[in-house]
């Protein structure tokens, strides 16, 4: 999305608008979105996937991020103790590593949940290459 005239025609000010671009923008897979509900062996609740999305906002490379739970907690307007009850499950699910450390704010790995992503992503293109072109046509 370098081209300038795709920027111009799909960037955050036409999706979103211009006063909003200052505050920023996570980037979420649409994969992600379109499928937490379906991971295996657990699928997401809602409130995980919001959890997941805040902890993204925190995520600027390939190192864990890690927020307070203060600060999701107030990003989601819910508890901190609701938001250590996501990360509990989020780990007792073993979608999330929470990496605890001393003096300073946990990491949350989320290296085992990208991992659940991908490998339903290719569950699902292995089914759809091995249906009957009829089938794949049906569920167009």
């Amino acid at each position: 999305m370098n081209d300038p005239a795709t920027s111009a025609r799909f960037g955050f000010d036409q999706r979103w608008h211009a006063e909003l671009k200052p505050d920023g923008h996570v980037q979420v897979s649409s994969f992600f979105l379109k499928h937490y509900h379906r991971l295996r062996p657990y699928a997401l609740t809602h409130g995980e996937a919001m959890f997941v999305i805040h902890l993204m906002q925190h995520k600027w490379g390939e190192d864990a991020p890690y927020p307070s739970y203060e600060t999701i907690a107030q990003r989601m307007v819910v508890s901190v103790k609701t938001v250590r009850r996501l990360a509990a499950s989020l780990q007792h699910k073993k979608y999330l590593y929470r990496e605890f450390r001393v003096g300073a704010t946990n990491r949350f790995h989320l290296d085992a949940l990208i991992t659940a992503l991908v490998k339903l992503k290719r569950s699902d293109g292995a089914a759809a290459t091995s249906r009957p072109a009829a089938a794949r046509r049906r569920k167009s």
